[in-house]
């Protein structure tokens, strides 16, 4: 799997932990939560990683803050 293929993949990991979070009465906690499993696995990556892939990895955690902001004024 290619680091980008992996990078999708912790984002919809995130978005499909935080949709199911929501859809069951999840509240910020579980959120939050799923926020920093996500993050940990973009920090894994940093280690080593060249310019392109830290703008993707990013790009990446800004895509999760932003999804997570969405999710818990959903939650509130």
């Amino acid at each position: 799997m290619r680091l980008t293929d992996q990078l999708k993949q912790i984002v919809l990991d995130f978005e499909a932990e935080v949709l199911r979070a929501v859809a069951n009465g999840g509240k910020q906690p579980y959120i939050e939560r799923a926020m920093t499993r996500a993050d940990d696995k973009l920090r894994a990556m940093q280690a080593g990683a060249d310019a392109d892939l830290l703008e993707a990895i990013f790009s990446a955690a800004i895509e999760i803050e932003t999804k997570s902001k969405m999710a818990m004024e959903i939650a509130a």
